[in-house]
């Protein structure tokens, strides 16, 4: 399995930089035409938007399994500070996958758990929510797939 949401994060980098400068044009035209309590609202609105997004965490995932190993490269799309992460784990040290969701689900976090010399390890949380939801649906149901379940 090889997949990655690289289409996805191109049109939403292109996408909120058109709108930002749109958005930024429409403040600069209020200015100039002397509504300058409709360019604050704007402008609050603006910050308020940039907040979100940063509280969204856009990520680039790239989830690839390789004979018996699952690797996960990410990095954060609209961090300033991009720092790439990459994560291999043995697919028989893998122990649990937990998703949790934020703000009225649109915030998708996976986070993988495996089982180490001195017991067990969870890996930093991994954002989803750049990915369409059929996809990660399908995404997380095979990753769930690679965790070996226990005999009752």
């Amino acid at each position: 399995m090889d997949f990655n949401n690289g289409k996805r994060v191109k049109i939403l980098r292109m996408g909120f930089l058109v709108l930002g400068l749109c958005w930024l044009l429409a403040i600069t035209l209020l200015i100039v035409v002397d509504l300058f309590t409709a360019a604050v609202s704007l402008a609050g609105l603006f910050l308020v938007a940039i907040a979100v997004i940063a509280m969204m965490n856009f990520q680039y995932v790239r989830v690839t399994v390789l004979k018996d190993k699952l690797i996960v490269r990410y990095y954060s799309i609209f961090a300033v500070d991009r720092l790439f992460r990459l994560i291999e784990i043995p697919v028989n040290q893998l122990r649990k996958v937990e998703i949790r969701k934020y703000l009225l689900g649109l915030k998708w976090e996976m986070r993988f758990t495996v089982r180490v010399q001195k017991g067990l390890a969870d890996y930093p949380w991994i954002t989803l929510s750049a990915i369409r939801g059929r996809e990660r649906g399908k995404l997380i149901s095979t990753i769930k797939d690679l965790v070996p379940h226990k005999p009752a």
